[in-house]
């Protein structure tokens, strides 16, 4: 037997089928080219390369609090606002403190807040921000890095997918770009793809990133 739904969960249905819901979510995603490109990515694997080219911005830093709150020009379209204390800015631009604001998809991201945590050390390759004020990461949880450090400070990253993917091919994707990787970065690459290291892995953005600038 399936367990049946919660009322928070009914509730949030119900919400979703609201006519006014249903016409907000047409306007503001059938005709952006942002929203096309995430909700495609949420099933197809991307990689490297492709991730920091579609990436608006790239930064790494602190969770300063997660909360989910009303669009605030559609009341009807929940949302989670994410502040960031920015360590590091690898593409674009971002203040010491940024805060980018995301689209809830379902309750689950609803009761915790798509996953962010207070304190949690990103990496974050964020698209292009709306005309609505809304950015996602690229490609889903697989433009998401959670920053795990050692006793000594040394940090690995791992995204949303376990970078499965994440390195396919970029040797060859690179070197059609004109970048060479750097003898560290191919290191990184003959690992395990979960043991990345952080520092390799932000040398080789930066050469992505220097490649297409």
């Amino acid at each position: 037997m399936h367990p049946r739904p919660s009322h928070r969960q009914n509730a949030y249905r119900a919400v979703l089928l609201r006519p006014a819901f249903i016409l907000t979510i047409f306007f503001l995603f059938s005709f952006s080219p942002f929203a096309h490109a995430q909700r495609g990515a949420q099933t197809a694997s991307a990689d490297l390369s492709y991730l920091v080219q579609r990436a608006g911005t790239i930064v790494r830093g602190n969770v300063i609090s997660a909360s989910v709150e009303p669009h605030p020009q559609f009341s009807n379209l929940q949302t989670v606002v994410v502040r960031i204390a920015v360590s590091k800015v690898l593409k674009g631009t971002a203040p010491a403190t940024y805060t980018i604001r995301q689209f809830v998809w379902d309750a689950k991201d609803a009761t915790d807040a798509a996953g962010y945590r207070k304190s949690t050390e990103l990496l974050l390759l964020l698209n292009p921000v709306s005309q609505y004020g809304l950015t996602s990461t690229v490609g889903m949880d697989q433009g998401r890095f959670r920053v795990i450090r050692d006793r000594q400070g040394k940090g690995i990253a791992v995204n949303g997918r376990s970078n499965i993917g994440l390195f396919d091919q970029l040797a060859s994707k690179a070197a059609a770009r004109g970048v060479s990787l750097s003898p560290r970065a191919q290191a990184m690459m003959a690992k395990p793809p979960n043991q990345a290291s952080l520092d390799s892995l932000e040398e080789t953005i930066a050469a992505l990133v220097g490649a297409g600038q």
